[in-house]
């Protein structure tokens, strides 16, 4: 399919309807990396799990329960407004003394054949063009309940214009984990963090503050569970003031049944000067056990709400994860 320069929409998704939106590069920094996150509204500061941390939040990763964790995601990226666009993610988690962990995740974003055209509709240019971001990341547990997070990414992009052109960046992140146990109940338990995340040189990258808490409920019976999680998260721009106002909201909720089995939900409320994005997610998910190894498979549905375009990209938006767990020390 040839896309006339709607993706040049890609920054915002196509739903921003403001008079000064703020217009970033390298969109694969904000398409999140993770189905169980996009399940759960796009939240995950606080409450993401195994390789899904890489995305969300790098510090909690010290204190992972598995020697290594592998995990493979994959959406058909705006699905509604185009058939050969895709987003994949691809990530590894090693253990380090179990007080550590060592991470490596590489993002790519086929952003399909691009059709440049003139004021007369003439045909300029046409070529695939294509995105990527290879990071790797590094935790420490400072103490049995706290940890911190750094995380370094490689940016590339085929970049659309009269001559494509490729282009280069880097970005890090900063980030920080704690919880607690309700009443020294270890089966309920508080957790919050903070990320910084895509600093870098290039002052139009996708620069956001984000915090976040949630809170995992376990039950001694048959070890079902309930997680909820809040994040909010803003973008770190000049043109935006420092008000509440451009807060941008993600909530989620999961149940887990005999901790294989889970359905989740979420809501997210971008700010209308950072996309306006806003969805409902659906999601189901699967957990196996073999021995001390452990896999499972998760699946999400956005349905989109709120201003949009004549045509939303996340309408009929899906995507699909499969993550594998090695050698359990816990």
């Amino acid at each position: 399919m040839k896309i006339i320069l709607v993706i040049i929409l890609f920054p915002l998704f196509g739903l921003a309807q403001t008079l000064d939106p703020l217009v970033t590069v390298f969109p694969s920094l904000k398409i999140p990396s993770s189905s169980r996150g996009l399940a759960m509204g796009d939240c995950g500061i606080a409450t993401a799990i195994e390789n899904q941390q890489l995305g969300y939040n790098v510090a909690k990763t010290a204190f992972i329960q598995n020697f290594h964790q592998v995990a493979v995601n994959y959406t058909p990226w705006l699905a509604a407004i185009s058939n050969d666009t895709r987003f994949i993610n691809v990530s590894y988690l090693g253990n380090v003394f179990n007080t550590s962990a060592l991470g490596v995740s590489l993002n790519y974003l086929d952003m399909g054949t691009i059709t440049t055209r003139d004021n007369n509709g003439a045909s300029l240019a046409t070529y695939n063009a294509r995105e990527y971001n290879l990071g790797t990341s590094y935790s420490l547990q400072l103490n049995a309940r706290t940890s911190l997070g750094l995380a370094l990414r490689f940016l590339g992009q085929n970049q659309f214009s009269l001559i494509p052109k490729n282009i280069y960046s880097v970005t890090s992140d900063l980030s920080y984990y704690q919880f607690t146990y309700i009443g020294g109940d270890a089966n309920n338990k508080i957790e919050w963090g903070a990320s910084l995340s895509n600093i870098g040189a290039n002052s139009s990258l996708p620069t956001s503050l984000g915090i976040g808490i949630g809170y995992t409920g376990i039950s001694e019976v048959d070890g079902s569970q309930i997680v909820v999680g809040i994040d909010l998260k803003k973008m770190l721009d000049p043109k935006l003031s420092a008000d509440l106002n451009n807060l941008s909201i993600s909530a989620g909720l999961e149940f887990g049944f005999l901790n294989q089995f889970f359905l989740r939900g979420g809501i997210n409320l971008e700010n209308q000067f950072e996309g306006n994005r806003k969805f409902f997610s659906l999601g189901v998910g699967y957990q196996g056990f073999i021995k001390d190894q452990s896999w499972g498979l998760d699946f999400h549905y956005l349905v989109p709400f709120g201003t949009i375009a004549a045509v939303s990209p996340f309408q009929n938006a899906f995507g699909f994860g499969l993550h594998l767990g090695i050698g359990n020390f816990q």
